[in-house]
């Protein structure tokens, strides 16, 4: 299974959970937007998620614009994220790229992500500058 589509899996198992529980109910949410870039330049129609390391909490997720921003959701879709530390995971939000060749994100982004951002009460801003190295 590549990692993307195990990504993908990943993701469709944890959002019906987490709408059964709810975001919101007795959790912290602040608002999180930003910009994604891959070597500098903006990208379109990647996933953002972020998934609180505390793993009773649900996570949130959003799909980059044409100019590369983004804002989350958690997955009921309430704007936000839940306050405190998450592991970032960032992937090609479309399965096929019909224009060319996919752009592909290292797993240090995604299925082995070393990416860690603190979400705080409030707006939070959080520009995601990545490498393809």
């Amino acid at each position: 299974m590549s990692a993307t589509r195990f990504l993908v899996w990943a993701v469709l198992c944890v959002c019906p959970i987490a709408l059964l529980c709810g975001c919101g109910g007795g959790f912290k949410l602040a608002e999180v937007s930003g910009t994604v870039t891959v070597d500098g330049a903006p990208v379109p129609n990647l996933q953002v998620m972020f998934e609180p390391q505390d793993k009773s909490q649900p996570s949130s997720i959003g799909v980059t614009t044409a100019d590369g921003k983004y804002q989350l959701n958690c997955s009921s879709g309430v704007p936000g994220a839940v306050v405190g530390q998450h592991t970032v995971r960032v992937t090609t939000a479309e399965m096929d790229d019909p224009a060319g060749a996919p752009l592909t994100i290292p797993a240090k982004y995604n299925t082995s992500s070393q990416l860690t951002e603190e979400v705080k009460a409030g707006t939070n801003t959080i520009d995601l500058k990545l490498s393809r190295r």
